[in-house]
């Protein structure tokens, strides 16, 4: 009989196409991931990766078994739901959102919390994926556009505005000798990306980033122009806006429908709500 968590083990493998990948998303060591593997491999008496020079294929044992796999995951969240639902006094509660909104607007909102609920234990995954709520990757969820999933209940919390942010040597400059900083192309199909393919005329971005941060640091070092979150670009003193709010997106409260009545999954989805819901003026732009 083989080790029921292995097969968690082998769900993160198959997602993720590698050993180190699904170690970093289970947070334990690779080479415990290789181990579980083929002793899952062993008790089943199949194999369910082929190694291949750029990564791993499942086999068709293992497209044959992760639906069942799949179904046991559902059964051990539903569970997980249940009692989750009777925590009053603390626990842990995982929130997702980008690298910047996490630690420049996120964070700071979090401590009163802790004042009226001493056990809570506040976890903050940032990224720019959209991390499962319904697999548990986390319990709450900040994004920036309305959630496209059926099974998630979702909130539009603000108005989020984006202007062209510079120092006053690159303000100062002509039109055409202006240079812009922007995403790469891991994050092409955003709309400050598509915003600024169409701005930046024929100078392709001299400084390009997957990450929000970077940008703004670019902005500061006098690189090049960026086009910012307003409430990130007025807290930075080297910087001045260059006209008005040229792009606007909706910022969106996620949870998964059944942990909306845990009690410390409550208590941080209405503080963050009432946090960002006063700071609407700022967060749209609107008070420079």
């Amino acid at each position: 009989m083989f080790d029921w968590s292995d097969l968690r083990i082998f769900l993160a493998v198959h997602r993720t196409g590698s050993f180190s990948a699904a170690a970093r998303q289970l947070r334990i060591n690779a080479t415990t991931v290789g181990r579980r593997i083929e002793a899952l491999e062993a008790a089943l008496g199949a194999a369910l990766f082929d190694r291949m020079p750029d990564g791993l294929r499942p086999t068709e044992a293992a497209t044959e078994i992760r639906v069942h796999a799949e179904s046991m995951e559902a059964q051990a969240f539903a569970i997980e739901r249940k009692l989750g639902g009777r925590e009053l006094a603390g626990g842990v509660v995982r929130i997702t959102c980008s690298e910047v909104m996490g630690a420049r607007l996120l964070t700071p909102l979090l401590s009163p919390l802790r004042e009226h609920h001493p056990g809570l234990r506040i976890e903050l995954g940032s990224t720019s994926r959209n991390l499962d709520l319904v697999r548990r990757e986390a319990d709450l969820a900040l994004r920036l556009g309305r959630p496209v999933e059926a099974t998630v209940v979702a909130r539009r919390l603000a108005t989020i505005g984006f202007a062209v942010y510079g120092t006053a040597r690159v303000a100062g400059l002509p039109a055409e000798e202006r240079r812009w900083v922007s995403f790469d192309d891991s994050l092409a199909h955003v709309p400050e990306s598509e915003w600024v393919e169409t701005a930046r005329g024929p100078h392709p971005p001299v400084f390009r980033s997957n990450s929000t941060a970077a940008l703004l640091e670019a902005a500061r070092a006098g690189i090049g122009l960026g086009l910012l979150p307003c409430w990130l670009g007025e807290g930075a003193a080297e910087l001045q806006r260059l006209g008005g709010v040229v792009l606007r997106r909706e910022l969106w409260l996620v949870l998964h429908p059944q942990l909306r009545r845990a009690p410390l999954v409550r208590a941080v989805a209405d503080h963050l709500t009432e946090a960002i819901e006063a700071r609407a003026t700022l967060l749209a732009g609107e008070a420079a």
